[in-house]
């Protein structure tokens, strides 16, 4: 059996796992990173590594508008994350396909957690577009690690996933920013 089948086989998602998802990967991601600003913009070389998983892609996700609003990096807000993020709990609670008709992930187990990580992937891009060169802004997916969160079904160490944070954080100055990373592995796209 498919590790992924074998933990979905063993988890629900309650409105409440739902929200707690999102305060964890999401809104705390960004806390974090607004209370650190001041002092990462007076460094000379400034990094935020933000980390994410493959799932938070938005091949994911089932519908063309919202995959389309959160690629548009140019136009996406902070603001605006933040209000998705309120609309994903809203039609989660909503139940009746809800979710899959603003174009939600379709993952009736994952899909808090996926819109988590998407929310995390588009922050980081808006992030980088607004620090511009003053920082360098990236987000890691670190692989499936093995972890108490997946009942010890990964495949990576937890000191494995972390090398690819790490990694992305070390790269050198100058580097590219606003970008995905598949472990050190620079992503195609957040499509």
């Amino acid at each position: 059996m498919e590790r992924a089948e074998w933990l979905r086989q063993r988890t629900t998602q309650t409105t409440q796992d739902a929200e707690d998802c999102l305060r964890i990967n999401y809104h705390g991601s960004k806390i974090v990173t607004e209370a650190l600003l001041p002092l990462l913009r007076s460094s000379s070389d400034g990094r935020i590594v933000n980390v994410t998983s493959a799932w938070g892609l938005l091949r994911y996700f089932s519908g063309d508008e919202l995959r389309r609003e959160l690629d548009d990096v140019d136009n996406l807000t902070r603001q605006r994350l933040d209000e998705m993020s309120r609309l994903f709990l809203e039609d989660l609670g909503k139940g009746n396909g809800a979710l899959e008709r603003r174009g939600w992930p379709a993952d009736q187990v994952y899909a808090a957690y996926m819109a988590s990580k998407a929310l995390v992937c588009a922050y980081t891009r808006v992030l980088a577009r607004e620090e511009g060169a003053a920082l360098r802004v990236n987000c890691v997916h670190p692989g499936y690690v093995l972890t108490g969160m997946n009942d010890y079904t990964g495949v990576l160490t937890a000191a494995e996933g972390a090398a690819a944070a790490v990694a992305v954080a070390l790269a050198e100055k100058g580097g590219v920013t606003g970008a995905y990373f598949d472990r050190t592995e620079l992503g195609a796209s957040f499509v």
